[in-house]
């Protein structure tokens, strides 16, 4: 088994592209869209966000509850369609999500006790089905900050899905892989696969030895080969992070870290919050989202160019 994607090598962004030319990221464009006060929303702040069909859907934790925010959006415009409880306190932060075709894996956790956390399974493919419980909640539970959620990412393989699941800040991240493609199945479920620990790894052969708190993380696949990404805020730099998984290595090898690039991300917006890719478009997308849902959600998109 493989996971991999475009991804970004020494500074740019690179897949394998018709004309074989190296791409930069570049400033595509802003939306934002007034949203009015939440009263079941105060506090926290936004943690992750994705874009399909049309729809942008935003994570965010609050003192109360853990939540996803759907919007509208055409250009620079996003337009407030409703929110959705995904959990109540103390499970009332989510963190960092991605979706793989219709469905959104999202993790929530218990921010105080950092023991406790659920990844639910999420089909956005109708109203209908987005409103309903989560057809699927992988639940997680055990030592202080090793047993969070607050990064999910999910990539789509040929028969199964493949999870990876951040523990407070990334620091280990475990890989699970699901005995079908159908959430719904009575016996669908997710078997853990293999964990990997930042603290131990080998990094000789790292592009460069730094790793980020990863707030949000993307798997993505390209030619066979599975790449995981990392967003952060480092500093006043926002970076995304790029790491090839090689299967057959050990715990200590298993990720190897193979690029970073920086974005300039607009005042207000950051890594830390929340951010993602998008591949929609024949050009590939980062996306990026402000600290509050209310007065007005933000979101920043990249798109690349050739130099």
């Amino acid at each position: 088994m493989v996971v991999g994607a475009c991804l970004f090598v020494h500074g740019v962004f690179s897949q394998t592209l018709p004309n074989s030319k190296l791409w930069f990221p570049i400033t595509a464009g802003i939306a934002k869209g007034q949203v009015t006060e939440q009263p079941d929303l105060k506090g926290g702040h936004l943690q992750g966000v994705q874009l399909r069909e049309g729809k942008l859907y935003v994570s965010g934790s609050s003192d109360r509850v853990a939540y996803l925010t759907i919007f509208g959006m055409q250009e620079s415009e996003l337009k407030f369609i409703g929110t959705k409880k995904l959990g109540e306190k103390p499970m009332n932060h989510a963190g960092g999500f991605q979706l793989a075709d219709n469905w959104l894996a999202i993790g929530i956790e218990d921010p105080i006790s950092r023991r406790e956390s659920q990844v639910q399974l999420i089909d956005v493919s109708t109203s209908k089905s987005f409103s309903a419980p989560p057809a699927f909640i992988l639940h997680r539970k055990g030592q202080q900050g090793r047993s969070t959620a607050g990064a999910v990412a999910l990539l789509r393989r040929k028969d199964h899905f493949l999870l990876a699941v951040g523990s407070w800040n990334s620091t280990v991240i475990d890989f699970y892989i699901s005995n079908g493609l159908d959430p719904y199945a009575a016996d669908f479920n997710f078997k853990l696969w293999t964990s990997w620990d930042s603290r131990e790894a080998l990094r000789k052969s790292w592009t460069d030895r730094d790793y980020g708190s990863y707030q949000s993380i993307q798997l993505t696949s390209d030619s066979g080969v599975v790449y995981l990404s990392g967003f952060c805020l480092d500093g006043k730099i926002n970076r995304v992070d790029v790491f090839q998984l090689n299967t057959k290595a050990d715990p200590y090898t298993l990720v190897q870290k193979i690029g970073s690039t920086e974005f300039p991300c607009q005042e207000g917006l950051s890594f830390r919050y929340g951010a993602g890719y998008n591949f929609e478009e024949k050009k590939p997308r980062v996306l990026v989202v402000n600290h509050d849902l209310w007065p007005e959600t933000v979101v920043q998109l990249f798109g690349l160019t050739a130099d």
